[in-house]
């Protein structure tokens, strides 16, 4: 089927969008949790007012399209595995809204009655003329709708089934009481046997609740659909689909059209007719057979003795199965608790003990106590939406904790806590996700349960909803994040290494990359499964979480990086190989010491420092001590000096003494220069054989002099 969408293009902030989406259904919520003007209705209508209003700040219109299960804006779907959206579409498409068009100035008034509106059953929306008719009722301009509009629905024409041969199997039965029905309400051409029953039936209640389709004109379409069964010696050879179908849609006809439909077909007709109202009847749903007996009992429905005496059975006989299965009605089940309860000496089992004295107080003296105005506010604060969500919370983690009767019950529990789960996550409630996870880890839940909640809170849809919260809430957030990602673990491995391959934001890479570092061995398969990617800068962050990891086993998997064709990756694999001396990395610097390129020759130079190998520093002194004192030279010399100091071996100590010693008339400020570097280094050597070398030259005079009697007491602060 396909429905035609007019809505505009209209590029809007889907964080804007997603905020304001969360807090109407909150005050959807609300609206509906909470009687009449109470505080709570307040302050989350006025919330979500404030995020209309920075949203519509940025446009003068936007068009907000519905499906049963999603949202579109812009032409794009929103998140569909979105909790929140997912539930406020489903609310709007179940009212009749295919689209809401959002305009500037909204006002609290008609915030309200938008909330009152999707507060409404379907059924009492059609009574009150349709969507369309509700929403000028309640006044609402600033907000406006699109009603799904139902004749605007097509299909494929397709000649599947002749007429006649139709109607002696019986198909044609149902296909002609549905063509009989709309067909002028519908465009020419629609395949009505794609007409599904409950369809059929949510056209004729609006029809109907609009006024488009009268009691005549639809007491004649079902007499003129029941004329053959009069005529028919017998419906024994007619399939049983057709009654399926007719049945599934009695069900769904608001009750006065069903009222009409019974009353109108088996109120007075033949014995063969009866014998099809049998097999209509025998289909119909406990809900509407109930409502049937219900009618009759209060005198609104005559039908015939043959018809009456069915229905009744049929009453009785579901009765009966529920007796058998011995499954209490509602009020029964509230009755025996509520008996429970009530019982003398009950509330002890229920009641806590410091709660019980307050009680016995209250019963004991002449009057209730007075709050004052600080106990007013905590307990105004309890009735808060997001501390009466996380009292519910707790009810059913208590509930799974303390077990149910069924699997069914179970199930039921562990889906209302994954909702809220999500509720959570969408209002940025970290506080409660945190006593959740703490609650389901401690030991007091079966082991069964706290699998099934682990594999609940680990769904790829949560991690990527509490990963999306460092963008939505901001650093602010970004510890508790970091907690969350800790309790739950490696569930989140994948989702994070996900985000840091494309993650062009350097706060959220980092943050990625330190979550994965703290989260150690468990990311290190995960990590070394992606080291054939091809982007260079992804390869390079992972190679710095493996190097902070300080796992050693991992050098034999990153030594294929070396003949990368990207210099940039390699140079960080030589670097990570050299973190964990490597003999292959130690090797290859030795070799790109006496490389020509003097880019090459810097960059083996500066890694050489982290290697503890006597060639390597052999190496770098042999390199200090050729050419003269020019610019480039003594840069590179610093250089050296650098790398030979974090190296600290004493045999070079002579060739640095020989360059304190040196004298330049050409390169004079260059060489003081290297020479201070050299000063600077010598208390990371051994002080047996950095303290002779200070001595000599600070016996001299000038600027060198006296830094290296300055080093020189640095070094015996630290003998000391």
């Amino acid at each position: 089927m396909t429905q035609s969408n007019d809505i505009p293009e209209n590029r809007v902030s889907t964080r804007s969008l997603a905020a304001l989406i969360i807090e109407l259904n909150i005050a959807r919520r609300n609206s509906r949790a909470y009687p009449k003007g109470h505080p709570v209705i307040a302050a989350s209508l006025a919330k979500a007012l404030q995020s209309y209003e920075d949203l519509l700040s940025r446009h003068a219109e936007i068009v907000l399209g519905v499906t049963s299960d999603a949202l579109m804006v812009d032409g794009a779907v929103l998140d569909k595995s979105n909790v929140v959206y997912r539930d406020f579409s489903r609310v709007l498409f179940e009212r009749g809204i295919g689209a809401l068009l959002f305009h500037r100035g909204l006002t609290i008034e008609e915030l309200n009655n938008f909330t009152i509106i999707l507060g409404l059953k379907r059924e009492q929306i059609v009574q009150h003329g349709g969507i369309e008719q509700v929403w000028a009722k309640a006044r609402i301009t600033a907000l406006g709708i699109r009603p799904i509009r139902y004749d605007l629905f097509t299909t494929t024409d397709q000649d599947s089934v002749a007429a006649d041969s139709a109607a002696e199997n019986g198909e044609g039965l149902w296909f002609r009481f549905a063509r009989e029905l709309i067909l002028d309400k519908l465009p020419g051409g629609t395949n009505i046997e794609q007409l599904e029953p409950e369809l059929l039936a949510e056209v004729l209640n609006q029809q109907y609740a609009n006024g488009s389709i009268s009691n005549t004109e639809l007491q004649n379409t079902i007499t003129a659909f029941l004329a053959p069964l009069d005529a028919a010696s017998s419906p024994d050879g007619i399939s049983g689909q057709p009654y399926e179908k007719l049945a599934a849609f009695i069900s769904k006809l608001s009750p006065e059209l069903r009222r009409q439909f019974l009353e109108s077909s088996f109120g007075n007709a033949s014995q063969t007719r009866q014998s099809a109202a049998e097999q209509i009847l025998t289909s119909l749903s406990d809900v509407a057979i109930l409502d049937t007996l219900d009618d009759i009992n209060h005198d609104r429905l005559s039908i015939s003795p043959v018809v009456f005496g069915l229905i009744q059975r049929l009453g009785k006989n579901a009765g009966a199965n529920q007796k058998e299965s011995e499954e209490l009605s509602e009020e029964e089940d509230l009755s025996r608790k509520m008996k429970t309860l009530l019982r003398e000496h009950a509330s002890e089992e229920f009641v806590p003990d410091d709660y019980q004295k307050k009680l016995n107080h209250i019963i004991a003296s002449d009057a209730l106590p007075r709050l004052s105005l600080d106990e007013s506010d905590n307990l105004l604060k309890t009735l808060d939406n997001q501390s009466v969500e996380a009292s519910i919370g707790q009810i059913l983690m208590n509930l799974i904790r303390e077990g149910v009767e069924t699997p069914e019950e179970r199930d039921m529990l562990l889906q209302n806590l994954s909702d809220m789960f999500g509720f959570f996550l969408q209002t940025g409630d970290y506080g409660q996700l945190h006593r959740m996870i703490d609650q389901m880890s401690d030991g007091t839940f079966p082991v069964e349960i706290q699998y099934r909640l682990r594999d609940e809170y680990g769904r790829r849809e949560f991690l990527e909803e509490i990963l999306d919260g460092l963008s939505v809430w901001g650093k602010r957030r970004y510890d508790d994040i970091r907690s969350l990602i800790h309790k739950i673990g490696s569930p989140f491995v994948e989702a994070i290494l996900d985000r840091l391959s494309e993650e062009k934001n350097m706060s959220l890479r980092r943050f990625y990359m330190d979550s994965l570092i703290e989260m150690g061995p468990i990311t290190r398969v995960p990590i070394v499964n992606r080291l054939y990617d091809p982007r260079w800068y992804f390869l390079r962050n992972l190679l710095i979480i493996l190097t902070a990891q300080n796992d050693p086993s991992v050098t034999s998997v990153i030594r294929p990086l070396l003949r990368s064709e990207d210099p940039r990756l390699r140079q960080e694999a030589l670097k990570t190989l050299v973190h964990f001396h490597d003999p292959l990395a130690e090797k290859q610097i030795l070799d790109e010491l006496d490389s020509h390129s003097p880019e090459q020759q810097l960059a083996a130079i500066q890694l050489a420092e982290k290697c503890t190998s006597s060639a390597i520093s052999a190496k770098l002194a042999g390199i200090l001590a050729m050419g003269g004192f020019s610019q480039p030279e003594c840069e590179k010399k610093s250089h050296l000096v650098h790398a030979l100091g974090e190296i600290g071996r004493a045999e070079v100590l002579p060739e640095l003494a020989k360059i304190l010693s040196a004298r330049s008339l050409l390169n004079s400020r260059h060489l003081t220069k290297l020479k201070t570097d050299i000063i600077r280094s010598l208390p990371k050597y051994p002080p047996a054989v950095s303290r002779p070398v200070l001595e000599r030259i600070a016996d001299g005079s000038g600027d060198i002099a006296q830094l290296a009697a300055d080093t020189l007491k640095i070094i015996t602060g630290k003998q000391s």
